[in-house]
């Protein structure tokens, strides 16, 4: 619905000139269906707790007057007569002439102890009985029914501690409706909550009165309650207005309202309709011109508008957005080609620069490059600090590697007495960038290639200088412990030396076996090869060394099908060696199990042992030459921390892979060999 209205200004104007003709009416509207009959309902409610409470006051001091009436009628002394024959005569008249003052419903009574009606100003009561276990103190009140009793003591004028009796009143409570309102729209009665006695009139709400006051509203009435006080406590006063009628004159209006909001909506969208077509209209023309413009690329056409108004100030400025815009294509074609001429030839510069080896070609690509931008044939290189201050250069600088630092290096002259602009210089800048680039990649390719020349050279001298002594050495100690009679003290000596040699001497082959693969001179011979023979023949070479420890030594061939394949088989066999050995070396008891099997494309050697176990972050370390992690059998064996990283290598070059897998330290380790049938 909302996109409906964005795509059209006419149609946003319309809706606006709606909303804000039709906004505020309906606003009224609405306060007055909702706010204004809530209003009302809450005076009604505040107006009609104001009365129950006059009433309750009203009724308060009715019933007072009342007690003070009893109260002094039972401390004339008059009420001596309780004694006397004659008591019929003047207390009767006092109770009958003070029944007709107080003009109610009630029955004054004169109650000797003997609970003997011995007065009343109703002659049905004489010589009657009357109850007074209710009379619990000297002077009070209770209700029983829709009677309420005011009683107190007579006692002798001449002795007040001589009780004589009781005068008691008894009071209609029906006669508490005249406090009540009695109207059509108002309905007004006292109920006791308990018994459900009614004063007043006799109408059903169906209130729960769990409050001592309280307002309810329903569909027909507004109903207020308030609990009475003092001896009417368990009774409350109800005032129930009759909806209908007080508001009989807002529902009045709301009707006129509603009949008068059609032909004021009809209004508004006439007078809506009219404007916005109006204001739409020369937008509409523009729109239409401005499309053409748009489609033909005529950025001369010209807009025309007869009104003085902000269209016409719109319209001024759109010609002259065309001319500005037309003016900045043309000079923007310009730059972009311009600019990619230049981005062209930065990067045939950069192609050319890149490809040579040595310092001299760099700089002589370079400024051959350069002359062909520039048309300029007097560039030249200088390798001081002079330059001509009337001519335009770039300098380069190089890397110190040693120090970090940049040094001077030369500066080539280009022929140009200035740059035409701030991008000339920036793109002759950047061709000085590229130079001295390729100027550190040249020298730290030289720089790298001589240290591992030097390295490599080193290390192959000094092996093969180290083995002959050592293949010497182990010549000897044979020797002696074959032919010459050694004690038991020189056999060990003899055999120390032996094993010492022999690891020095492994030792030097894995480093001339490093050193090979690095110098690339390394290479598998690949050969068709029974792979499980293979691996049967390395597990039985280890079995001895397992056997020594008594650790269990398993080979599982079970999953593995086709044994024969083409790969290397001395470096082949050397790996799967090299993860034995470990497992045997690193698991003090239990089991080292090796398993050959594959699938269709991979071929698979684990090797799963119980031993000491690997922490995570320990795992790509161990890959890394001459690196091994410290651990409790470290210095039981000890070992170059070539032969995982050697393994790795020689798989590589295989075509294949070695991982390590293990759930931390004191979880065992596998070792798994990996590589692609061939």
């Amino acid at each position: 619905m909302f996109d409906y209205f964005q795509k059209s200004l006419r149609k946003k104007l319309l809706a606006t000139f709606i909303a804000i003709g039709f906004l505020p009416f309906l606003t009224l509207l609405v306060y007055t269906l909702l706010l204004s009959e809530s209003k009302m309902v809450s005076k009604i409610v505040v107006e009609q707790f104001d009365r129950t409470e006059a009433v309750i006051k009203l009724v308060d001091n009715h019933l007072a007057s009342l007690e003070k009436e009893v109260n002094f009628l039972s401390s004339l002394d008059m009420m001596d007569d309780f004694l006397a024959e004659d008591l019929d005569k003047r207390i009767s008249r006092l109770l009958i002439q003070k029944s007709n003052d107080i003009n109610l419903n009630l029955t004054l009574m004169a109650v000797n102890m003997d609970e003997n009606i011995i007065a009343s100003s109703t002659k049905s009561d004489m010589l009657g009985k009357f109850d007074l276990s209710q009379l619990t103190n000297t002077h009070g009140e209770y209700i029983d029914g829709k009677k309420l009793y005011i009683y107190s003591n007579v006692t002798a004028s001449f002795d007040e501690n001589k009780q004589l009796g009781f005068l008691v009143l008894e009071y209609d409570l029906d006669n508490l409706d005249m406090y009540l309102t009695h109207k059509n729209s108002i309905h007004s009665y006292i109920v006791n909550r308990g018994s459900g006695f009614t004063i007043g009139e006799n109408l059903t709400l169906n209130l729960n009165f769990s409050k001592d006051e309280s307002s309810v509203i329903n569909a027909e009435h507004v109903i207020v309650y308030k609990k009475l006080s003092s001896i009417m406590s368990d009774w409350n006063i109800v005032y129930a207005v009759d909806k209908s009628v007080a508001l009989a004159f807002l529902y009045d209006f709301i009707r006129f309202m509603l009949y008068i909001s059609v032909v004021i909506f009809v209004l508004i969208i006439f007078v809506s309709l009219k404007y916005s077509k109006g204001i739409v209209k020369p937008i509409e023309e523009l729109t239409a011109i401005t499309d053409e413009i748009t489609n033909t690329h005529n950025y001369s056409m010209e807009l025309h508008v007869d009104s003085k108004d902000e269209i016409a100030i719109l319209t001024h400025s759109f010609n002259t957005m065309i001319k500005t815009t037309s003016s900045a294509l043309e000079k923007l074609e310009e730059e972009n080609k311009l600019r990619l001429k230049r981005f062209i030839q930065l990067i045939e510069i950069f192609n050319t620069i890149i490809q040579t080896k040595n310092e001299d070609e760099c700089i002589e690509t370079s400024i051959k490059q350069i002359k062909i931008l520039t048309n300029k044939s007097d560039l030249h290189f200088n390798k001081e600090k002079f330059y001509h201050a009337d001519k335009e250069y770039i300098s380069l600088f190089v890397t110190d590697f040693e120090k970090n630092e940049k040094l001077y290096f030369g500066s080539i002259e280009l022929g140009l007495d200035n740059f035409e602009d701030k991008n000339e210089k920036d793109f002759y800048n950047s061709i000085a960038s590229m130079i001295t680039l390729q100027l550190d990649r040249i020298r730290l390719i030289d720089r790298t290639m001589s240290a591992s020349r030097a390295k490599s050279a080193f290390i192959s001298n000094m092996s093969h200088e180290l083995r002959t002594p050592l293949n010497a050495i182990i010549g000897f100690t044979q020797y002696m412990i074959a032919y010459e009679e050694l004690n038991d003290d020189q056999l060990d000596t003899m055999g120390n030396i032996e094993s010492s040699a022999h690891y020095l001497l492994n030792m030097i082959n894995e480093i001339l076996d490093i050193a090979k693969i690095e110098a690339g001179k390394m290479e598998a011979h690949i050969e068709d090869v029974n792979i499980l023979e293979l691996v049967q023949s390395s597990h039985a070479m280890l079995q001895p060394l397992a056997k020594d420890k008594n650790i269990n030594f398993d080979f599982i061939a079970e999953n593995f099908e086709n044994s024969h394949y083409k790969t290397d088989p001395k470096m082949f066999k050397q790996i799967v060696i090299n993860l034995i050995s470990n497992a045997i070396k690193f698991t003090q008891e239990g089991d080292v199990t090796l398993e050959l099997y594959n699938n269709a494309n991979t071929l698979f050697v684990s090797v799963k042992d119980s031993g000491i176990g690997i922490a995570k972050e320990d795992m790509i370390q161990l890959f890394n030459d001459f690196t091994q992690v410290e651990n409790v059998m470290q210095k039981q064996h000890k070992g170059t921390g070539l032969g995982l990283s050697l393994s790795k290598k020689m798989a590589n070059i295989l075509g294949g892979d070695v991982e390590l897998h293990s759930e931390g330290i004191g979880y065992g380790t596998i070792s798994l060999f990996s590589i692609k049938i061939v």
